[in-house]
């Protein structure tokens, strides 16, 4: 596991480097088999979460994450992913139980490590869980936030790009 970290540190330093203020660019299914891809959401502001369903605290925040889903439903210059770190199957199980607005993405291991992920002195790559990012419509990453706390910094950034809301 730990050559499998450190082979990904490797390959995503220079990554985890752009992307300090540049979008983190990727493409990916989501759960309905739908492609997402990050360049052609530029214009739109986006904001994605990094979580797994074995982790308490992501689970505790997809209440409040739906709540700002549901204030922005009909705003079509926002976008809302969710990077999860869980398997397809498990998340159809999952998702079930405990719904999420969220444009779910599975089995997106790779894509937090390589494009979110920060190496350490080691080269192992730290990520914290859950996170929050907020993309402005040029791409630029405006908010990178941790935890259950970081849904209000979210909902902050949000009310700041679109006034009226």
């Amino acid at each position: 596991m730990k050559i499998l970290i450190l082979l990904a540190a490797l390959v995503a330093f220079p990554l985890a480097l752009s992307a300090q203020t540049r979008q983190p660019g990727f493409a990916a299914l989501d759960m309905k088999g739908n492609r997402v891809d990050t360049a052609a959401l530029r214009g739109k502001i986006v904001v994605i979460n990094l979580w797994f369903i074995n982790c308490p605290n992501c689970v505790e925040e997809i209440k409040l994450l739906n709540e700002i889903v549901d204030a922005y439903k009909d705003n079509k210059d926002v976008v809302f992913l969710g990077l999860a770190a869980s398997p397809k199957t498990q998340l159809e199980k999952f998702l079930v139980k405990n719904p999420f607005k969220y444009t779910v993405i599975p089995n997106a291991q790779m894509i937090i490590l390589g494009k979110f992920g920060t190496p350490d002195k080691n080269g192992e790559i730290s990520l914290p869980f859950p996170m929050h990012y907020v993309l402005d419509r040029d791409g630029n990453i405006v908010v990178k936030t941790q935890g259950t706390k970081g849904v209000e910094t979210v909902r902050s950034e949000l009310k700041r790009q679109f006034p009226s809301k």
